[in-house]
């Protein structure tokens, strides 16, 4: 055989080796994507939806059989926590949920949202008591070995990423297990709810997930789906490969695309613009809704001289594109309580935050306990929430 066929074949191989196998044929399309339902959500329907379009409120809050709204309140608020985007940054915002919750000074949040790395901290605020601390420990223990797993730079040109997001899943998998799930379950049915966002990848449009319905629910796959749905939302693509979701057309079974959060945005708390203000009056509260935002990372770029190579420049550029979405989402928050009647405040990484990455690693354990540490401290003070955004 001449070396031209061994290198065709080889060629051949390869590719094979690669290829996905999820077929496009397989997955739902233009026609039927928002006519699709939920594996299994058919036959093991729950009281409100497991999910809904971004572009949808969360209507479904105000009408409870029994009371006037499915949410409870302790206290004289309806208090709301929005938890943002950032990868390793999520050290700081254990570090605030650490910080207040020492001093005894952590809201009881009726309403928790989360993408990302907010996605999988959110959980926790969820549950809160001992698993505030849990919080602590699993942030701090994340390592790029833990996290990436096996990496393979070709895969993101002949697959999906250049990690097989084996070990994201897994991780997902140990943390949230069904200990942490009944606890979701349990606080849901107390009348609090977790509001988790993903990308549905081929329609670039935001889903919600409501966790809390799903894990008080009787579906036989919801803690895979659990598991599905954290891992997409923090999957950023060719980084981590796209969670395939299960779902039914016509008594056909297709899969979705779903993958990072922040594609669609970085940081939300009211779906569609709901106005949660309908809660407060349903509830016979006369003060405002307060809402809370932490967003794991600065709001500045910062000054950094990039090398002239194209992953140099890629990076930054995304950097930078993921900044300014992040601001205009802090604008629209802004622009909607102040419309709504809500109290909202942020808290951010400033500029008096000096440590960097050393290393190319994504997870460095030193910058990581230095930013949990300063976001601990920051919630002890009295600089932590601001009103305006910078």
């Amino acid at each position: 055989m001449t070396t031209k066929k061994y290198s065709i074949v080889l060629l051949a191989l390869v590719l094979s080796a690669c290829s996905s196998h999820h077929a496009l044929e397989d997955r739902v399309t233009k026609e039927n994507y928002t006519e699709v339902n939920l594996q299994h959500s058919e036959q093991f329907t729950g009281e409100e939806p497991y999910r809904f379009w971004g572009t949808e409120g969360p209507e479904f809050l105000l009408k409870n059989q029994y009371k006037p709204s499915s949410i409870t309140v302790s206290g004289e608020r309806l208090n709301i926590l929005a938890l943002s985007g950032g990868g390793a940054n999520g050290a700081f915002g254990a570090g605030v949920i650490n910080g207040l919750y020492d001093a005894g000074e952590l809201p009881d949040y009726s309403i928790v949202t989360g993408v990302s790395a907010g996605a999988l901290i959110a959980p926790f605020v969820f549950t809160g008591g001992e698993d505030i601390h849990k919080l602590r420990d699993v942030m701090l223990s994340l390592d790029d070995r833990e996290v990436l797993g096996k990496k393979n730079f070709l895969n993101t040109i002949f697959k999906d990423a250049f990690t097989n997001g084996k070990s994201l899943y897994e991780l997902m998998e140990t943390t949230y297990g069904d200990d942490m799930i009944a606890k979701i379950a349990e606080q849901h049915r107390l009348g609090k709810r977790l509001f988790i966002g993903t990308t549905h990848f081929d329609s670039g449009k935001q889903i919600t997930w409501n966790l809390g319905e799903i894990a008080a629910s009787d579906l036989p796959n919801k803690a895979s789906l659990i598991h599905q749905v954290l891992a997409a939302s923090a999957s950023i693509p060719g980084v981590f490969p796209p969670q395939f979701i299960n779902v039914e057309y016509e008594g056909e079974m297709l899969e979705e695309l779903h993958v990072d959060g922040g594609l669609t945005f970085q940081m939300f708390f009211d779906p569609s613009n709901f106005n949660y203000g309908q809660l407060s009056d349903a509830l016979g509260l006369e003060q405002s809704p307060q809402v809370h935002v932490i967003r794991n990372g600065t709001l500045e770029p910062g000054y950094k001289q990039v090398k002239d190579k194209g992953m140099d420049l890629l990076s930054r550029s995304i950097s930078n594109l993921t900044l300014q979405q992040t601001r205009g989402d802090m604008y629209r928050m802004l622009y909607m309580s102040e419309r709504n009647d809500y109290d909202i405040a942020f808290t951010y990484v400033d500029t008096s935050f000096k440590a960097h990455k050393k290393g190319k690693k994504m997870f460095d354990a030193e910058y990581m306990n230095n930013l949990y540490n300063y976001g601990y401290r920051k919630a002890q003070g009295e600089t932590l929430w601001v009103t305006e955004a910078p």
